[in-house]
């Protein structure tokens, strides 16, 4: 931190005289030398500091008296090892993350004992688990509303502290462990309102219905390779994000219950569809979905729709469509749909499976693409799949389709497919 505020006073010349008049000055920050950023209250210069790193809050140490004790007593604690390490020098990398590591262990014992609102620790390296469960038995015994961890732990799943689930004070909650982290049955955590769990490993999902409070939810990066059946069950649940779902780590067939009356906004992003076991979705508003297309193997797993014959040569191609159209119609009742290009691409290969299968979206106000090119292209049989449920897709011609990143639209046909729907 840098402060200068300078400004001296002029002094009269020796071979001037004085005028004998008085000499009115101002008080001013600037002709005083007055550090008015130190004579705020603490509680407003923690937050100032609070969107620093904590070595840089520790710096402020030396600039002056009034600072020596500030960082002992500062509630957000965000430990960064990005930032740590560009303000050291070492050859070794061993070294930065001993020292990184030390640096947080001499904040936490030399802190005040008081409240801490925010604790966050980010370093994408191998982590020791030791490091972790402290951080998290210190922000427990400190009345933490906020834990962010985003880490990595290759050896063995870091295991949480039984103190964790006794902590009545925490609202946010995220821990991201690349590695994986292993979960309880049970959260049992009250007063939590949003959770985002990346790399966990083998869960039924039934923890989330231990949070009665949950309003966000964000699922990341995990791996269900022995789960048949996920759950998500959270009756107070409003926006729900489930994000780099791969089918490699995912086990053939498991299936997706999701029970969330009050769910207003879904966002999906994976290489596969979900697949649905049962699905309550009344207050759904807004959904975001991505399909990442790779290169999908032979045995691509597909529903079995009865009286419907798929030849073997069509069996992955057609699969994939009826899977992402069995996905998108749980969202029926949906105001805004946004998908990505692929979908559009892949929904367009197969157009029987769109007459066979009709759109429920009665409710639907807007459709949006979201893509990379400037050069857009929907085909007229998709588009019109979308507007023959729509009455205001109809009615609202020119605003049918609203564009995502400003990217040009070819219609081909669409003019026609509108006049006709």
């Amino acid at each position: 931190m840098e402060i200068i505020i300078l400004e001296t006073d002029r002094q009269p010349q020796n071979n001037q005289e004085p005028t004998g008049e008085p000499r009115t000055r101002k008080r001013s920050s600037l002709n005083n030398n007055e550090d008015r950023i130190s004579t705020l209250p603490n509680v407003l210069l923690h937050h100032i500091l609070s969107f620093v790193d904590a070595v840089q809050v520790v710096q402020t140490c030396v600039l002056s008296k009034r600072w020596m004790n500030v960082w002992k007593s500062h509630p957000y604690l965000d430990f960064n090892f990005e930032t740590f390490s560009s303000l050291i020098n070492s050859d070794y990398y061993d070294d930065e993350v001993n020292n990184f590591t030390d640096f947080i262990y001499h904040v936490l014992v030399r802190r005040h004992n008081l409240k801490a609102v925010k604790i966050s620790l980010d370093i994408l390296r191998d982590t020791r688990c030791s490091l972790v469960e402290s951080l998290i038995y210190y922000a427990v015994k400190h009345h933490v509303e906020e834990i962010s961890i985003n880490t990595a732990h290759w050896d063995v799943p870091i295991v949480l502290p039984r103190c964790f689930f006794d902590c009545e004070s925490l609202r946010s909650l995220k821990l991201k462990v690349d590695g994986g982290i292993a979960l309880p049955k049970s959260l049992g955590l009250q007063s939590l309102k949003t959770l985002h769990l990346g790399g966990a490993r083998n869960f039924d999902g039934k923890i989330f219905s231990s949070c009665p409070n949950l309003e966000n939810l964000k699922i990341e990066d995990i791996c269900l390779n022995t789960i048949e059946n996920f759950n998500i069950h959270v009756l107070n649940l409003k926006s729900l994000e489930i994000l780099n779902w791969r089918y490699s780590r995912i086990m053939r067939g498991c299936k997706v219950m999701l029970f969330a009356p009050k769910l207003t906004s879904f966002k999906f992003d994976g290489n596969t569809p979900l697949f649905w076991s049962e699905v309550n979705l009344t207050s759904l508003d807004d959904v975001n979905v991505v399909l990442q297309r790779y290169h999908h193997s032979h045995n691509y797993p597909f529903y079995v729709v009865e009286d419907e014959y798929i030849s073997e040569e069509d069996e992955t191609e057609q699969g994939l469509v009826l899977n992402l159209i069995k996905m998108l119609h749980e969202f029926c009742s949906a105001k805004s749909l946004t998908l990505s290009m692929n979908i559009i691409e892949i929904l367009s290969e197969v157009p029987d499976a769109l007459d066979k299968h009709p759109s429920p979206f009665s409710n639907l106000k807007y459709l949006k693409l979201k893509t990379d090119h400037k050069d857009v292209t929907l085909p007229a049989h998709v588009l019109n799949y979308f507007l023959t449920s729509s009455s205001f897709l109809k009615a609202q011609t020119h605003e049918a389709v609203k564009l995502f990143e400003g990217s040009s639209f070819h219609y081909q046909n669409a003019c026609e497919c509108l006049s006709s729907a």
